[in-house]
């Protein structure tokens, strides 16, 4: 549908053409749509989770911490020494020369598991911090495609309303050299013409600023070309059920669910710090080669070799160290609980303030759209035809106008809003969740 400054600017004309006499209104309007190729926002937000490098840095941390798991899972490397006798240690056999000896030490039973238990929830952690940094990502571009839509369609509406303005400035020149008119009609809208003039070349540098903020986040050449959005669909019920939508939630958040794992972490680390005041165990040998004794030659085993099993065990013998240890662990988890509260509580209440935005934007929109605008676009019509006729106030005409002209950028501005909460409550909801399976890096 054709806007109300398109409109107007129609009705001027035919009062320009028609020399002010009767005018018929236009009653029925062509509805001229023109479909446009837009790239979409999914496309960019896809592209842009592919070259983001705050993005990818945060997923090969994450691979990091998944190459840890078999790390802390292993045994100690065993130990392998040698020892040469410089000075031979005379015995029955012979002298023993050299000492070959090996060393395998074991942690307490379960050890290794815990530790593996630990950096898999570690690890798990570091995905879900991926996904929040991933979905942060989505969110601030779908704020950004809201600006840029908000920022053009007042560009748009600007262009319009000066088309209109520059045909009331016609209109009065006419009027007044007619001598219908006092040459302050002339100047009130030769005013406007000019405000409105600096209004569109503040809104053409806002958008390039945009542009290069959204292109900043996609990893492109700031002036990239972005075909900018015609339209932002704000349709959608997100939270029909306002009960299922907290539990969606505090289900599906990843910060929530970071920090879950990291709780359950801290309390895995306690079972960790137990098994460090416990003995650890090892087994080893030593094999020590021995030289034949030349003063018996026909000595029975002379020269053989020893060959000694051992049986290591590591004593935890200073307690206070692994006191210590236990209630760092719990201290830890504690704050882990307490953090995991923290966070819970804020989400509620940004949900409950994020709704609440949504629904305001949603109101002011159908106030805009379905009651004031349509009032004002009327108020402009019967003000216009008086004007053409008994020359009616001017000042109040373009007082009508500019206030048609804001609520046209305040309606704009409601259906901005109430995408930008919508894009929040996609944000908090998990919405964009992604799989280690569906990433293709």
């Amino acid at each position: 549908m054709k806007s109300s400054s398109m409109l107007l600017n129609k009705l001027l004309m035919s009062l320009l053409k028609n020399g002010f006499k009767g005018v018929i209104l236009l009653g029925v309007v062509g509805i001229c749509s023109s479909l446009t190729t837009a790239q979409s926002l999914q496309t960019y937000q896809e592209k842009a989770a592919q070259n983001n490098p705050q993005l990818r840095a945060t997923y090969f941390e994450y691979l990091a911490s998944l190459e840890q798991i078999a790390q802390v899972g292993a045994l100690p490397d065993p130990e392998l020494s040698f020892a040469w006798f410089i000075l031979p240690v005379d015995t029955r056999l012979g002298p023993q020369q050299a000492r070959i000896s090996y060393t395998q030490m074991f942690p307490w039973f379960g050890s290794l598991k815990d530790n593996q238990t630990s950096q898999s929830l570690a690890a798990k952690a570091r995905f879900e911090h991926f996904r929040d940094t991933r979905n942060q990502l989505f969110y601030q571009m779908e704020v950004l495609w809201a600006q840029l839509y908000e920022t053009s369609e007042k560009l748009r509406l600007a262009n319009e309303n000066l088309e209109v303005v520059n045909t009331l400035v016609n209109v009065s020149l006419r009027k007044y050299e007619t001598g219908l008119v006092p040459q302050v009609d002339v100047l009130r809208a030769q005013i406007e013409q000019e405000d409105l003039k600096t209004n569109i070349a503040l809104l053409e540098d806002e958008l390039d600023v945009q542009k290069s903020a959204f292109n900043t986040l996609r990893n492109v050449p700031l002036d990239a070309d972005i075909r900018l959005p015609s339209s932002i669909d704000v349709s959608g019920d997100l939270f029909s059920d306002e009960v299922e939508f907290r539990q969606r939630v505090q289900s599906n958040n990843p910060d929530i669910n970071r920090l879950r794992l990291l709780e359950e972490q801290a309390n895995s680390d306690l079972e960790i710090a137990s098994n460090r005041a416990k003995p650890g165990f090892g087994v080893g040998f030593d094999y020590i080669a021995t030289g034949e004794r030349s003063d018996i030659p026909a000595l029975i085993d002379n020269g053989r070799d020893a060959l000694i099993a051992r049986v290591n065990i590591k004593i935890p013998l200073f307690r206070s160290k692994n006191r210590a240890a236990h209630q760092q662990a719990m201290n830890n988890w504690s704050a882990s609980k307490e953090r995991l509260s923290d966070r819970e509580i804020e989400l509620e209440q940004l949900v409950y303030r994020v709704i609440r935005d949504y629904e305001d934007a949603q109101r002011r929109y159908t106030l805009y759209d379905q009651q004031q605008i349509q009032r004002l676009e009327q108020a402009v019509r019967i003000m216009l035809q008086s004007y053409a006729t008994d020359n009616s106030d001017f000042e109040e005409i373009l007082r009508l106008q500019r206030k048609l002209f804001e609520y046209e950028l305040q309606r704009v501005k409601a259906k901005t809003d109430q995408k930008t909460a919508s894009a929040f409550l996609n944000y908090l909801s998990g919405t964009h969740n992604i799989t280690p399976q569906e990433i293709n890096y």
